[in-house]
C-alpha cells in the first residue's frame, strides 16, 4: 500500500479512534459479538432471530477490521510496520479478522464458523498491562516453574506405570493399557478426582494418596513461585516509578541516590478517584505528598493551581508547620505517594545533608508564610 493511502487511512481513521476506539466502546463491541456468537449455538434462538444474530456478528467483524487498519496505518507513520505485524498484538488483531471469513469461504457451516470469533476474547490481553507483567514473571521465573513441571512429569509417569502393574489384572477396562493409567495420573496428580477410574487395591489406595498429595505440593510451589515472582515484579516496577517522581522533586535532588532510595522505600502509595479531598484547610498535618500520576487542584486565592505527576504537596507539615493552608481536591482518578513525618525524621537523623536542606527551606517557607499572614491580617 502507498504512503499516500495510510495518509488517507490515518485521516479517515480519526473519528473512528475518537468515538469507536475508545477502551469502553472496544468492550461493548467485544461483549456484543460474544454474546451473539454464543446465542447463535441455541437452536431454539437461532432459528427466529438467525439474520439479527448475524448482523451483529458481522458488524463485531467489520468493527475489528477497521481497528486493525487503524493500527495498521498507525505503525505504519511510525515506521514500524514488520514490528507490529510479529507483534502478539498484530497477531491477535489478524486472528479477529481472518479465521472467520476463511471458513465461510471453504465451506464451512455459518453455525461453526463463526465459533471462531470465541478467539476475539484475545484482545482482552492488548489492553491489560498485568498480562505484560505476568509475561516477564514467566521469563524470569522460567528455571523454577520448569523444575516443578519436570517433577510433575516424574511423579505422573512413575505414578502410571505403578498403577498400570497394581491394578491391570483387577481393571483391565481402566489400567490395562499404560494411556488408560497415564489418564487416572492426570486426573489425580491434579487432584481432580472424576471418579471414573478408581484403584481397589490396597496398594492401589496407597499410590492413589500418595499422588494426591504430590500434586497439592506441585501446584502449591507453581503457585508460590508465580505468586512471588509477580509480587516483586510489581514492586520492582513500583520503585521505579517511584523512585522516577522522587527524583524530579526539586526539594530531593541534592541528594545522594541512597538518600532517594531510602526514601522510596519509605512511601506508601494510594490509589484516590476524582472529586475527593485530599488535605482540607486547618487540619493538622503529619505527612507530604507527592503526585505519581493524575492531578490534584490547590485551593489557593486569588486562582486555584493544578498540580501534576512529578509534583508535591503538604510539604509545610515536614517543615515545622503543620497546619494545612489550602484545600487540595483530586480532578481525576491519581496516585499519590504519601511520605510520614516519622519516617521523614528517621531520614533526617541517617542523612546530614538532607537535614540541612530540609533546615534551610523550613525557614524559607516558614517566614514566607508568615509574611503572608501578616500582610492578610493587616488593617487596609
Amino acid at each position: 500500500m502507498s504512503e499516500g493511502a495510510f495518509s488517507n487511512l490515518a485521516q479517515l481513521s480519526a473519528p473512528f479512534r475518537r468515538f469507536g476506539g475508545s477502551l469502553l466502546g472496544r468492550y461493548l463491541v467485544l461483549a456484543a459479538g460474544l454474546i451473539a456468537m454464543m446465542v447463535l449455538t441455541v437452536p431454539e434462538v437461532r432459528i427466529p432471530a438467525g439474520i439479527w444474530l448475524h448482523v451483529i456478528l458481522w458488524l463485531c467483524l467489520a468493527y475489528f477490521a477497521i481497528e486493525t487498519v487503524v493500527h495498521l496505518a498507525h505503525a505504519r507513520r511510525n515506521n514500524a510496520l514488520a514490528r507490529y505485524l510479529v507483534s502478539p498484538s498484530g497477531f491477535v488483531d489478524l486472528l479477529g479478522i481472518f479465521p472467520v471469513p476463511i471458513a465461510l469461504a471453504t465451506g464451512v457451516a455459518p453455525e461453526s464458523a463463526w465459533l471462531f470469533a470465541s478467539l476475539w476474547v484475545l484482545k482482552l490481553a492488548q489492553n491489560s498491562p498485568g498480562f505484560a507483567q505476568l509475561g516477564r514473571v514467566f521469563v524470569l521465573e522460567a528455571k523454577p516453574l520448569a523444575s516443578v513441571l519436570v517433577l510433575f512429569l516424574i511423579v505422573l509417569f512413575l505414578a502410571s506405570a505403578l498403577m498400570h502393574v497394581v491394578e491391570r489384572e483387577g481393571q483391565p477396562v481402566g489400567f490395562g493399557t499404560l494411556p488408560q493409567s497415564l489418564w487416572w495420573a492426570v486426573v489425580t496428580l491434579t487432584t481432580t478426582g472424576y471418579g471414573d477410574v478408581v484403584p481397589q487395591t490396597v496398594v492401589g489406595h496407597l499410590i492413589a494418596a500418595l499422588v494426591m498429595i504430590c500434586g497439592i505440593a506441585t501446584f502449591g510451589l507453581w503457585t508460590g513461585i508465580l505468586a512471588t515472582g509477580f509480587a516483586a515484579e510489581s514492586r520492582r516496577r513500583n520503585f521505579i516509578q517511584t523512585w522516577d517522581v522522587v527524583s524530579k522533586v526539586p526539594f530531593f535532588q541534592t541528594l545522594d541516590p541512597s538518600a532517594i532510595t531510602d526514601i522510596t522505600h519509605m512511601l506508601r502509595r494510594v490509589e484516590m478517584p476524582a472529586r475527593v479531598a485530599v488535605v482540607r484547610r486547618g487540619k493538622v498535618g503529619d505527612c507530604m505528598y507527592f503526585i505519581a500520576d493524575g492531578e490534584v487542584e490547590v485551593d489557593v486565592k486569588p486562582t486555584p493551581v493544578r498540580l501534576g505527576s512529578g509534583t508535591f504537596f503538604g510539604e509545610l507539615a515536614l517543615l515545622g508547620d503543620s497546619i494545612r493552608t489550602a484545600n487540595v481536591t483530586t480532578t481525576k482518578q491519581t496516585t499519590l505517594l504519601i511520605l510520614d513525618l516519622a519516617d521523614f525524621r528517621k531520614m533526617m537523623a541517617s542523612h546530614v545533608e538532607l537535614a540541612r536542606a530540609i533546615e534551610a527551606e523550613g525557614k524559607r517557607r516558614l517566614g514566607h508564610n508568615q509574611q503572608k499572614r501578616e500582610f492578610e491580617n493587616s488593617p487596609s
